[in-house]
């Protein structure tokens, strides 16, 4: 079961285990052992270029899990923003040293989804973190990235022209 926490309009999807893990943390489990690296937080700032101001909002969703990409249940964290200029930011929470994908497109209809031509392709700007090839569908392999401790920065330009 996935919960849904919304703060100041942000939307944030957690997992039962990450439910538990911040009731951990707001109980005070302190330790004297240093964080390795592959757990430590990481701060993915995104940067979505090539936005047609003015149509329906741009959303940006992380996945954490391979089993899970490209559903909605495997959003870990997501968040939309109105179109109003050609760009928009976004800052995403990760681990360090665990790989993620992150995704964006600018749904200019505002229906919550990827709208997708006859054969399939998307007919709305889109964008997915790594190397995915535009004229196939979006793999983890291709897409996936592994941010370091801190902060990350992240730069996506949209694939497609609004229509």
């Amino acid at each position: 079961m996935i919960g849904v926490l919304r703060r100041g309009g942000r939307v944030v999807m957690a997992t039962p285990a990450a439910a538990v893990m911040a009731a951990v943390l707001q109980a005070g489990c302190h330790s004297t052992e240093p964080v390795r690296s592959d757990e430590a937080p990481a701060t993915l700032h995104v940067t979505v270029l090539g936005i047609t101001p003015g149509r329906g909002v741009v959303r940006c969703a992380l996945y954490a899990d391979r089993a899970t990409f490209l559903t909605r249940g495997g959003i870990t964290e997501g968040f939309s923003v109105p179109a109003t200029a050609e760009r928009a930011e976004f800052e995403l929470h990760a681990r360090a040293g665990q790989a993620v994908v992150v995704s964006v497109f600018q749904d200019l209809d505002s229906n919550g989804e990827l709208n997708r031509g006859a054969l399939g392709i998307p007919i709305e700007p889109w964008g997915f973190s790594g190397k995915p090839a535009p004229l196939l569908p979006p793999s983890w392999s291709a897409c996936a990235m592994v941010p370091v401790a801190g902060d990350n920065r992240l730069e996506m330009h949209l694939i497609g022209k609004a229509r």
